[in-house]
């Protein structure tokens, strides 16, 4: 895995070829200059503070590769290692200069640290992100853009080369697979927070808040937010202007108007605050599409009243084919209706976790009314099964709203 990690970060120009490990590892030591406008304690900070002490370790700072490990330990503890104690007998030793050797394990163990800490952090929606190691690593920017549209190459031949494909060695394979399978799996739809952050990232894959970044942004700078130009919304702007086959650009032009229509759908209308979310979801082996139709009213300053809101959820599955919940929030009140022509057996085995819901709802200061499940109309009504109401109408909003 280690071997094969280098050996791809070499053919994709992120790390020139013909350098070793050792020398890439010593040259990250050789580089720990002084930097301004890292954030304390993150994890650019950790490997920072780490790659100066080893800095200056080369230049006979410290006595022995102990003292070194205990102040990296501190480093990692969120301690500054300017301000470590160490013991008086260790400081008392005469000082010489420590080999590379000895330290280049120390590096990789502070770059194994700090990019593990920064996936930690982003799991569960915080700032660090694992772009901001990287741009550590290495601050051309169009290099790393170019390493990254080499290893996005390298992930598709994976998924669709056959295996005796010599575009990658076994080891290099075996990293693709990791990577594959750590970054693309399916959403634990188990964990709540997990689930919301994986929706947000998901939203701004897709470009939707490309005009909102571009209006915000301060001065004319388009460098303020590389990451917003990286979504698939400006990608697609860009690919369609270039000489592309009529076919791909077919589907480049039906792509771009579908994330355009959610965007233009999800819009203000008197004091409701209308959304509608569609997003490609991978279930096992089943590829599917999950749609949320979200209509809420505002405060009067403008915020989302969580009081009174409502959501409806499609989702077209294998087995239980379509299913819609409609969950209606009346003074955090709330009633739930499933929608699926298997009613009886999702009510069954959903019996289970009326609790467990009733009481997490509890803790967020909702009060769960009801749960019902009911069957899609038939006979009269077959026609209109799988019609949903047009969103420009469920979302409409006329006169006054009185609910008793």
């Amino acid at each position: 895995m280690k071997s094969g990690a280098f050996s791809l970060l070499q053919k994709t120009g992120f790390v020139p070829k013909g350098m070793t490990e050792s020398v890439f590892l010593e040259s990250l030591v050789d580089g720990a200059e002084v930097r301004s406008g890292i954030p304390k304690n993150s994890a650019i900070d950790k490997l920072h503070q780490g790659l100066q002490l080893l800095s200056e370790a080369k230049g006979g700072a410290f006595a022995h590769v102990e003292e070194i490990e205990m102040a990296i330990n501190r480093i990692l503890n969120s301690h500054d290692h300017e301000k470590a104690k160490l013991p008086i007998d260790i400081h008392s030793m005469q000082r010489k200069n420590i080999s590379a050797e000895k330290l280049t394990p120390l590096a990789f163990h502070l770059l194994q640290n700090a990019f593990a800490e920064a996936i930690a952090t982003k799991a569960v929606g915080g700032k660090i992100e694992v772009n901001d190691l990287i741009g550590y690593l290495n601050m051309d920017t169009e290099q790393v853009a170019q390493s990254k549209g080499k290893a996005a190459e390298l992930l598709f031949k994976s998924l669709n080369e056959p295996p005796e494909a010599q575009y990658a060695r076994i080891n290099e394979k075996l990293v693709l697979s990791h990577v594959l399978a750590a970054d693309f799996q399916s959403i634990d739809f188990t964990n709540g927070p997990s689930v919301a952050h994986q929706l947000k990232e998901m939203t701004k894959i897709l470009g939707l808040q490309l005009e909102h970044a571009l209006i915000n942004l301060p001065g004319d700078d388009l460098a303020d937010f590389p990451n917003d130009l990286e979504t698939l919304k400006p990608l697609l702007l860009k690919l369609l202007n270039e000489q592309i086959p009529a076919a791909i650009k077919e589907m480049a032009e039906q792509i771009l108007n579908r994330i355009t229509a959610q965007q233009i759908l999800s819009q203000e209308n008197g004091p409701i605050q209308n959304l509608l979310l569609t997003l490609p979801l991978n279930l096992g082996s089943t590829q599917t599409d999950l749609t949320l139709q979200w209509s809420g009213r505002k405060t009067k300053e403008g915020k989302i009243d969580p009081d009174y809101w409502r959501v409806l959820f499609y989702l077209e599955l294998g087995r239980l084919e379509e299913t819609v919940i409609d969950m209606q929030v009346q003074n955090r009140i709330i009633k739930v209706t499933v929608i699926n022509g298997h009613g009886a057996t999702l009510e069954e085995a959903a019996g289970q976790y009326l609790g467990i819901l009733r009481e997490n709802l509890g803790k967020m200061d909702y009060r769960l009314s009801e749960v019902s499940f009911v069957n899609p109309v038939y006979e009269k009504e077959r026609d209109l099964r799988g019609k949903a109401i047009p969103f420009s109408e469920a979302g409409s909003y006329s006169g006054v709203d009185i609910r008793i």
